[in-house]
């Protein structure tokens, strides 16, 4: 039986304990309707009774409830760990995480985002390459450009993401942006097919900063460009590609100079 169905057990045979006092306690109370005094004395123990059960079933759910969230957090932990070794095997992966977050921040600040919003998007964009674990590092590391069949593989990680992250049930949201970064405005986007605003705001988001960063990086089969000149790609782009209220926030928050490169560029 999983966690959950234990849970959901535990809870059931609680609730119909608690169930089958309070119909006895109805019974014995039609019995004694003359005798007030008695009455009184069995509401008391039936109040009481109550506390009681109650204090029993919050303390089972309450066990059952921290074991749950210990494992999703023993979890969670060892997921970040394997990012964290991932990235350690290539220079582009080890800061392209950070920038992504860092430029989501400025953007989402420009269009208003409340701190706890951006505190979860820059989870997700911490987060938002988790699902290359399972790619093979032939193809990971690659200096060359991607064959067709190689692209293909690489286009299957934000599912995999979705899926490593899936038992996660306190982080549905990131578990969204990271399956629908590559997702695109037009719907001509992997791995839904989603379209203009089916696709969750703060993959938007994303999708927008990933994109700014490999354009501002140095790769072996691209030059890196400035951050002037990936803005105005990013606006070509708005309205197929990207979102064009995201691309409006990601320019004005260069102009302002909210939004700078990161210094922690990959060579």
């Amino acid at each position: 039986m999983t966690l959950h169905g234990g849970f959901l057990v535990g809870i059931g045979f609680l609730t119909a304990g608690v169930c089958a006092a309070l119909a006895c306690i109805r019974i014995l109370l039609r019995r004694l309707q003359d005798r007030s005094h008695q009455i009184d004395e069995l509401k008391s123990q039936m109040l009481e009774w109550n506390r009681r059960l109650e204090e029993t079933a919050f303390g089972r759910t309450q066990d059952l409830e921290d074991i749950h969230q210990r494992l999703q957090e023993t979890y969670l932990e060892t997921v970040t760990a394997l990012v964290e070794a991932l990235s350690a095997k290539d220079n582009y992966l080890y800061s392209h995480s950070q920038n992504v977050a860092t430029y989501a921040q400025a953007i989402a600040q420009e269009i208003g985002f409340s701190k706890e919003r951006i505190h979860r998007l820059v989870h997700g964009c911490k987060l938002h390459d988790v699902g290359k674990i399972a790619i093979p590092d032939s193809i990971l590391l690659k200096e060359d450009s991607l064959t067709g069949a190689e692209l293909e593989i690489i286009k299957q990680h934000p599912t995999w993401g979705a899926r490593i992250l899936q038992p996660l049930t306190f982080m549905k949201d990131i578990t969204e942006m990271v399956h629908q970064e590559h997702e695109r405005w037009d719907g001509q986007g992997y791995p839904q097919g989603l379209k203009g605003e089916q696709i969750r705001l703060e993959a938007r988001i994303i999708a927008v900063a990933d994109a700014l960063d490999a354009m501002t990086s140095q790769r072996p089969y691209r030059q890196r460009i400035t951050i002037e000149q990936a803005g105005e790609e990013l606006s070509r782009s708005a309205g197929t590609q990207f979102d064009p209220k995201v691309v409006e926030a990601c320019t004005r928050a260069i102009e302002s100079g909210r939004l700078t490169l990161s210094s922690k560029q990959h060579p």
